[in-house]
This record gives C-alpha cells, structure tokens and sequence, in this order.
C-alpha cells in the first residue's frame, strides 16, 4: 500500500533524523565541556550560545519534520490492522470451561498437572507479594529515620540512599519481572495440556467440576475489581504522595532539590 509504505519511510528518516541531532547534542556538551575553565567561571553563557546555536538551526528543521509527519498521517491513511497479542489468561479462562470428562491414570494425570500448574501459581504469586513488601519495609524504615542524613551534604544523601533504597527497588523489579515470566509460561503449559486432552478424549462430556476455581483469588479479584476499592487505592496513593510531600519540605528537602538543580543549570550548561 502507497501510504503505508511512505509513512514508514518517513518515520525511518525521522528517526534518523532524531539519532543524528542527538548526536549533535552530545558533540555541543562535549565542545562546552572543554572550552570551559573551572577556574575562571565555566560554562560561560556566551560559550553555551556559540556551541548550541549550530544545533538550535537543526532543532528547528526537526521540529518542522515532526510537524510534516503529523500532516502526512492526515494525508496518507489507512486501515491499520493491530497485531495480536496472544493472551494466556482470556484463553486459559475460555479452555477451562471445556475440559472434556475422562479417566484412567492418564487422565487422573493430566488432571493434576492442572491443579498443580494453579497450585504453583499460587504460590509464587505470594513469594512475590512476600518479597515486594520486604523491600518496601526495608527502604521504608532506611528513609523514615531523620538520622541517617544528619550531618551530610546533598550528595551524599542520595548516594547512601541509593545504595540502601536502589538494590532494594531492583530485587523488587526482578521479582516482578520474575512472577510476568512465570504466570505466563505456566498458563502455556495448563493450556498445552487442556488442548491435549480435548483432542485424546474428544467427544466426551464437557466436565468443569474437577478444576475449581481458587476461592481466595476469586475473592481478591472482586475486591480490586469494586469501583469503590480502586477510588480508596487512589485516594490512598495521593495521600500519602502528598504527605511524603509535606514531610520533604519540613525537612528541608524541597531547598536541597531546588540548591540541587541550581548548581546543575548553571556549573553544567551556564544557565540559571
């Protein structure tokens, strides 16, 4: 298709594009870093002005460019199809409801590698829940504790919060990380093993009492599923965003901030 085709080289020019005036922006602060002198006030406006202004002219042309490709999206249209996502849990919930009656010690089998897949589900669903709690406790405690930055600069703040808080926040992400790719691989397995049984016991009676669903799953996802619940959670998160808010500038960490990003507008890029 004509428009599609020219759409997708314009966005291949346009990310060009965006890559080479990046690059043009990393070769202005090398060139303002060097022409600097710490001694005698770097970073001078003037030098900002005779490094950046090259660039500014290419910024503008890019700006021109975005501009052209939202006009060309008006211009050349067409029927985007989206791709498929495949969703394990909508064609596990679909599959569970036709899993046909058998027996045998194959089919007895079968059986409990389904209860077994949901059992371990469960249970890791739980490890991660155990372990995301932990490491908020954990940071909690480091960051409530006015005593752990008494006495130190603004750097050095951040830097033993970082290496309190950061290693907590990563066994958290991996954790999550972790529990995405084991749901997912397991629902893979208990729908290879539906599919399995649907073909060898094809024609018999559709049976659903054999796997029932998890009454404590069911019921958490009904609460968080309450408009009432999901309003309290938000409610929650902006109180407490905004308390965590006030406590910063009691404790004077609005003024550290603000201190923070003067010294970086104007020891970096000669502004502020």
């Amino acid at each position: 298709m004509k428009a599609k085709r020219i759409r997708y080289f314009y966005g291949v020019f346009l990310s060009v594009f965006t890559a080479v005036l990046g690059t043009l922006f990393i070769a202005a602060a090398v060139g303002i870093l060097s022409d600097g002198n710490w001694e005698q006030g770097a970073y001078s406006r003037e030098i900002v002005a005779a490094r950046l202004f090259p660039v500014s002219i290419v910024f503008y042309i890019w700006i021109a460019a975005i501009i052209a490709g939202f006009v060309l999206s008006l211009v050349y249209t067409y029927d985007e199809k989206p791709d498929k996502i495949p969703q394990e849990d909508a064609t596990l919930r679909r599959l569970s409801t036709r899993i046909p009656a058998g027996g045998g010690e194959k089919y007895d089998g079968e059986m409990k590698q389904l209860r077994d897949e949901k059992r371990n589900r469960l249970v890791a669903y739980i490890i991660c829940t155990a372990v995301c709690f932990a490491c908020a406790v954990a940071s909690a405690v480091y960051l409530l504790q006015p005593a752990n930055f008494k006495g130190l600069t603004a750097n050095d703040a951040m830097l033993n919060m970082m290496l309190w808080v950061l290693p907590c926040v990563s066994v958290a992400l991996i954790s999550c990380v972790w529990i995405t790719l084991y749901e997912r691989e397991s629902q893979i397995r208990e729908i290879s093993t539906i599919k399995r049984m649907m073909s060898s016991y094809k024609g018999n009676p559709v049976i659903q009492a054999d796997i029932k669903p998890n009454a404590a799953i069911a019921a958490v996802n009904k609460f968080f599923a309450n408009k009432y619940t999901l309003l309290g959670i938000r409610v929650g998160v902006a109180a407490l965003a905004v308390t965590f808010v006030i406590l910063g500038i009691f404790n004077e960490g609005a003024r550290d901030v603000l201190v923070k990003a003067i010294n970086i507008c104007t020891e970096c890029i000669g502004l502020g």
